[in-house]
């Protein structure tokens, strides 16, 4: 394992079961220690997501190529963190794409210079907010907005119909048991949008998540994290009315201690221990 200051991959396919639609895969690396994947697809004349800023901007530019460019493209985000609005600059200035999200950013200073390493630091583009529940594409498609916030309050999925296949952003966590969050997140209403999954897993539908890939199973895969996410509120609880107010003791009895990139870098790399307890806490007044 060596040093690797950003991770450039950027690869598409077309997988089976897909029915035509591209699956794009990125990558973000913390200096080659650990490798996260991402993925966002591309539907007709819509990019659902649009991945992260450092992947290499050459490949990018190649797949672009290949689309239709007199097609009307547009850019749906499930949000607006950089490792899924991070080409969004680039679709719109080759493609002309018009960019909807549930939310608004004002610009990318939240970014650290830590980070820029990992997803890297997003350029400017113009977008709007969400005009509509059901976006059609040009090939007959039907692109549903479903809100799910929790990892950001913005967060939503997207279902493409009539393939029933879920885009589900970042709504599944990656671990079963989340201990670490970013800012902003909400613990309760991550659970409370696993759940609303559940029922769409339970019917049928086949799920693409930005950070697990196509899902096999995804029954189980949500209900995991359901119940180990649950687990952890009521964990937290019970702590709580054992007498321990201290964030910082609450989740080292519930977690232990944060391991030491989270101890020393968790601002930085937006991610901390104590923002998951105080988010459990403030759901559970």
């Amino acid at each position: 394992m060596g040093l690797k200051l950003k991770d450039r991959r950027f690869s598409y396919s077309q997988p089976e079961g897909l029915n035509g639609i591209y699956l794009c895969r990125y990558a973000g690396t913390f200096f080659g220690l650990w490798t996260i994947n991402g993925y966002f697809m591309v539907v007709d004349n819509f990019f659902l997501d649009t991945g992260n800023p450092n992947s290499s901007y050459k490949k990018f530019s190649q797949f672009i190529s290949k689309l239709d460019h007199s097609a009307k493209w547009s850019v749906l985000n499930t949000h607006l963190h950089e490792d899924h609005c991070g080409k969004n600059h680039l679709v719109q200035k080759k493609l002309h794409a018009e960019v909807y999200a549930r939310d608004k950013v004002e610009d990318f200073s939240f970014v650290s210079r830590l980070m820029d390493h990992v997803w890297g630091r997003p350029r400017m583009f113009t977008h709007n907010i969400f005009d509509r529940t059901v976006y059609d594409t040009d090939k007959g498609r039907r692109i549903e907005v479903i809100p799910t916030p929790g990892h950001s309050d913005d967060h939503v999925a997207f279902r493409i119909m009539p393939d029933n296949i879920i885009y589900s952003g970042d709504a599944i966590p990656l671990p079963v048991k989340k201990r670490y969050i970013t800012t902003g997140e909400n613990y309760i209403a991550e659970i409370e949008s696993l759940k609303k999954l559940l029922v769409f897993a339970e019917n049928g539908s086949r799920f693409v998540s930005a950070h697990h890939g196509i899902v096999g199973d995804p029954v189980k895969l949500i209900s995991d994290r359901i119940d180990g996410m649950t687990s952890v509120v009521r964990r937290v609880r019970d702590v709580r009315d054992s007498g321990i107010n201290n964030v910082d003791e609450i989740g080292n009895r519930v977690f232990g201690k944060p391991d030491i990139i989270y101890r020393k870098l968790g601002d930085s790399i937006r991610c901390r221990q104590d923002w998951t307890v105080q988010s459990i806490l403030d759901g559970i007044k």
